[in-house]
């Protein structure tokens, strides 16, 4: 019996910082997602000018990820901004453009 607290101890000194970080890590998370700014799909397209097909063959090969709300589909406009300025996301009338 001597032992317990010792034991106690030792897995509160363990377990205090890592769960500490999880939560820390898990509202910064939470927060991050509150701070984005989703579009529907018809806005999208007006921002990369480009066709609804071309649109869902992007969707289709990963390069748009597409988040459903009940029937609506919408898209991250940060991340799609992102991607289309980095040159992650091409479209077919980008060919011409330099890097």
């Amino acid at each position: 019996m001597e032992l317990e607290p010792a034991i106690t101890q030792f897995f509160s000194d363990l377990l205090t910082p890592l769960v500490a970080t999880a939560v820390s890590a898990a509202f910064e998370k939470e927060k991050s997602h509150k701070e984005k700014e989703y579009i529907r799909v018809p806005e999208a397209l007006k921002i990369l000018h480009c066709s609804e097909p071309a649109f869902y063959n992007h969707v289709n090969k990963g390069n748009i990820k597409l988040i459903k709300n009940g029937r609506n589909s919408l898209v991250d406009k940060t991340q799609l901004l992102e991607d289309l300025e980095s040159g992650k996301l091409r479209l077919r009338n980008d060919r011409h453009r330099r890097k």
